[in-house]
């Protein structure tokens, strides 16, 4: 196996510094930039304002809602499972390779590279060195030519997940995580300013020694609420008397917070609290079956498409042309239900495969009765 790209990258300083929102505009012009596009001033910006609480949680759901839906690999003929191969897809390998490229639904264009095919071992690009639109990876940062990530000879390793232009959900995001980041620095001055009352000291002491010694007592006061004070001196403490002025703040922050669950998880309540049960299934249902089965479709095109031919490349047990990745399709309907209506379809003459009805009843069925049986009670009416 040749050396891999991500073996090529060299490890460079990372911007941290406190974002805001020209920051955020000029990193969003530079990667859309149709002459010299860089990555690393919008990537950067995204690992700082990732840690957001959050967006973290709504960044999980998302994901969770698609690397925790049952999946198969079927054969593409007879439409059979194929459980041994279904069982080594959900070995560890498999779930981190996911991860990888659902990140991508928030991060952008992503190249994932097989760096152990032994162990299946998969590792992501950075990010900030890959520019899409050139087709390149920048060995740092300032490398003007790269390496072509599009050469044949890359191809046998190289999963691309995502069109090459997509800056992915981040490129909106980053303001209302500036402005939330913000509110917060804002909200911590105003309550380290007012959030402790006022004292205040009258004292008939007129010496400059005595005047300084009674400063350094009611800096200490806050701390120790005791002190021996000079003789005609009256403390006074004053709370903080205006309007709820905090209000502002937490407003803002959950106006935001809404603003960034709405494009992830397609609205507010399905992490949050919400004013009735009905909105937030209407939320869950936007979740489950709009956001998830797009993401978990674009996942099945990964899969199907570069997967799945890249473990045929080197020499595991799945042919592209006969396996085939997919979702287990979710039912409504409770086992009950289903029981129900199949039961019917049987009375009603119709013949219902053994094979498919044992497995989705989980019913070991060995055969036909040979006679009819005994019933249970006779019918005296």
């Amino acid at each position: 196996m040749k050396q891999c790209i991500f073996e090529h990258i060299i490890a460079g300083f990372k911007d941290q510094t406190r974002a805001d929102i020209q920051k955020w505009r000029n990193a969003l012009a530079l990667a859309q930039s149709p002459i010299n596009p860089r990555s690393y001033p919008l990537q950067d910006l995204y690992d700082n304002l990732d840690s957001d609480g959050h967006y973290l949680a709504q960044k999980e759901l998302r994901k969770t809602a698609t690397s925790g839906y049952g999946f198969s690999i079927i054969d593409k003929k007879t439409g059979e499972v194929n459980q041994e191969k279904t069982d080594f897809f959900s070995g560890e390998w498999f779930f981190i390779f996911l991860d990888y490229a659902l990140d991508s639904i928030f991060k952008g264009f992503t190249l994932i590279e097989l760096t152990d095919p032994k162990n299946l071992t998969f590792e992501v690009i950075p990010r900030r060195n890959v520019v899409g639109t050139l087709g390149i990876v920048q060995r740092d940062i300032s490398d003007n030519k790269g390496i072509n990530f599009n050469a044949k000879e890359y191809q046998n390793t190289l999963i691309k997940v995502g069109k090459p232009s997509d800056l992915g959900l981040m490129a909106d995001l980053c303001g209302q995580l500036i402005w939330k980041r913000n509110a917060q620095q804002s909200w911590a001055e105003f309550t380290e300013r007012f959030g402790m009352p006022l004292i205040t000291a009258t004292t008939s002491q007129t010496s400059p020694a005595d005047i300084r010694q009674l400063d350094t007592m009611l800096a200490e006061l806050g701390e120790s609420a005791r002190a021996v004070l000079p003789d005609g001196t009256t403390i006074n403490v004053t709370p903080f008397a205006g309007s709820d002025a905090y209000k502002v703040y937490d407003s803002q922050i959950d106006r935001i917070n809404a603003e960034i669950s709405k494009p992830i998880t397609g609205g507010t309540m399905v992490t949050d609290d919400g004013s009735s049960r009905s909105q937030s299934e209407v939320h869950e249902r936007n979740l489950d079956d709009k956001l998830s089965e797009a993401d978990r479709r674009m996942i099945s095109f990964v899969v199907n498409g570069q997967l799945i031919p890249l473990l045929n490349r080197f020499k595991y047990p799945f042919n592209p042309e006969t396996d085939k990745f997919q979702f287990n399709a979710s039912f409504e309907l409770s086992l009950t239900e289903h029981w129900n209506i199949v039961s019917q379809m049987i009375v009603q003459g119709y013949d219902v495969d053994e094979k498919w009805l044992a497995q989705t009843f989980n019913v070991p069925i060995t055969g036909k009765q040979k006679s009819t049986p005994t019933p249970l009670y006779k019918n005296f009416c």
